[in-house]
């Protein structure tokens, strides 16, 4: 029996898709290629040490985000981090996952009764029995899905979405033998524009780490630099600009991780866009309408609600 949709990822937008459709009593399924569900909020356990190494926190601004969010933190999976990095901080609540970023996509799953098949990897959609199919991996991996499967929009459409780019992050991740001495309480330090760096986070600081575990990343411009370079090299780069930051601290251990897609450098207008009838189309992600978790989030929930206007 064919489902009436099925969300190709598991990260925000695609829950968010997936729960709107499911609230409606539509059957869905999310299929991700990952072994676990988050996407880019995504969380490593290191031994002891606990790591957010995509997205660091997420703020609230609309009245639909922000009621997921206070169900969520009702029953535990979030909670407010801080309220700004500068000094004095601006005020604005920075929210994170009471155990990494992941809590938050774990409990939309959870608390929606959201089936994920997770480790699957898609690459024809002529071989799934659906109605309807949300996309909302980066666009340019969508893209080469819908190539495959023949289910590319209209030229107009397909150009525009081929023009979608996107900027690449490379976190590392080091365990520490003591807490980093040059960081604010918090955990978090912010580079607004940065040469070099973006964001450092002290997670034990943040609350999610039993033991000191710093995540590092890059600027853009220089993840750019040393994407094609080995580990010990972005792992050295990393040790020299955050010497401060970690005061008397030494790395233990280190992991690399890189993020091709970290962030759309350029946004479409639209937070969602659909076609098609065998099955109706629609993307979603950070890409529509508006960039970080909260943006994905909506982009999400306006896909679901584009597919079920056109379905009916």
């Amino acid at each position: 029996m064919a489902d009436d949709c099925v969300v190709i990822g598991a990260g925000i937008s695609g829950l968010a898709a997936a729960r709107t459709l499911a609230e409606r009593g539509w059957s869905v399924r999310v299929l991700e290629k990952g072994r676990g569900v988050g996407g880019r909020m995504a969380s490593r356990r290191v031994g002891e040490a606990r790591f957010d190494h995509g997205a660091q926190f997420f703020t609230v601004r609309s009245d639909e985000f922000a009621e997921v969010v206070a169900r969520a933190e009702a029953d535990g999976a979030v909670t407010e981090w801080t309220h700004g990095f500068g000094t004095p901080p601006d005020g604005h609540a920075r929210w994170r996952g009471t155990e990494g970023m992941t809590s938050l996509c774990k409990w939309m799953a959870t608390d929606a009764e959201v089936a994920v098949e997770l480790s699957t990897t898609v690459t024809d959609l002529r071989d799934i029995d659906t109605r309807a199919v949300i996309l909302t991996a980066p666009v340019p991996q969508s893209l080469a899905i819908l190539s495959f499967s023949g289910l590319l929009p209209a030229p107009e459409l397909a150009i525009r979405l081929a023009g979608i780019a996107y900027k690449p992050t490379i976190a590392v991740l080091a365990t520490l033998d003591r807490p980093p001495g040059g960081m604010a309480a918090h955990g978090g330090c912010q580079f607004a524009d940065g040469e070099d760096l973006a964001f450092v986070t002290d997670n034990q600081a943040k609350g999610i780490s039993a033991t000191p575990a710093l995540t590092v990343h890059l600027s853009n411009e220089r993840s750019h630099e040393h994407w094609t370079l080995d580990d010990a090299a972005v792992v050295a780069f990393a040790e020299t600009h955050t010497a401060d930051l970690r005061g008397d601290a030494s790395i233990v251990s280190t992991q690399v991780q890189r993020w091709r897609y970290a962030g759309p450098v350029t946004v479409d207008p639209d937070p969602t866009v659909v076609w098609g009838d065998a099955p109706v189309v629609a993307m979603a992600g950070e890409a529509f309408a508006g960039p970080k978790v909260e943006g994905a989030f909506l982009s999400g929930v306006a896909a679901a609600e584009a597919v079920v206007a056109r379905l009916g």
